[in-house]
């Protein structure tokens, strides 16, 4: 094979996964430009080795153990913490970019450059999107403030608010003095007056007042895409 056209191929792999590693760089995640850029050019070397060196069937094997490959490459790119999960989206960046290079490699340059096209146009147009549904998943919660006057009764007053709210937060805990604390607890806005009425008469508290309210997402975010 002319070394130009190997050249061209290499360049062309470089190129349009650096565009996509260029997006996720500015987005400032963990794998950026050089990283999706080098993985493109290692796929289109890979491609590239197994057509000069291999014929027939043995041709695809390399191929195949570049998917496998960028697989455990993407999954690096994966974080884990509690009931958050981010990084999905770069470690999926990490695989197109593998495949934009073995197309390059192997010389469909309209395939490279169209699916270069189309993931960036992913990228960008569905980040607002993106945004767009996130919104939607806000609402807004109502806090109170509850004055306690036995702190050893903490954990039955929690399940006693939780009896009310299911979805009640407990957002912060202070303490003040000997046996006396402030909790502050997030809770649906329809509920508020009615817990706030039912705080007021337990027990252990001695005062209930309302803060002013913050937006909460209406589930515990699962999964952070970028």
């Amino acid at each position: 094979m002319d070394p130009l056209v190997m050249l061209g191929r290499l360049v062309l792999a470089a190129t349009c996964s650096g565009l996509i590693g260029y997006e996720r760089e500015t987005a400032r995640k963990s794998a950026g430009l050089r990283t999706h850029t080098l993985v493109g050019v290692g796929a289109a070397i890979f491609s590239l080795a197994s057509i000069i060196s291999f014929d027939g069937p043995d041709e695809a094997r390399i191929a195949a153990q570049i998917v496998t490959g960028v697989g455990f490459l993407g999954a690096g790119a994966i974080f884990r913490q509690g009931a958050l999960v981010s990084g999905l989206t770069t470690a999926a960046g990490l695989w197109v970019a593998a495949s934009i290079g073995m197309a390059a490699g192997s010389g469909s340059y309209w395939l490279a450059s169209l699916g270069t096209v189309v993931t960036l146009g992913t990228l960008y147009g569905l980040s607002e999107v993106d945004r767009s549904i996130a919104r939607r998943k806000v609402k807004v919660k109502s806090r109170l403030e509850v004055h306690i006057g036995e702190t050893n009764k903490l954990e039955s007053l929690l399940k006693f608010i939780r009896r009310i709210d299911p979805d009640a937060e407990q957002v912060d805990f202070k303490r003040r003095g000997e046996g006396e604390a402030i909790l502050v607890v997030a809770c649906a806005d329809e509920k508020k007056r009615m817990l706030s009425e039912l705080l007021a008469s337990h027990r252990s508290v001695t005062r209930v007042s309302e803060l002013e309210p913050r937006h909460w997402p209406q589930e515990k975010p699962r999964i952070s895409r970028g």
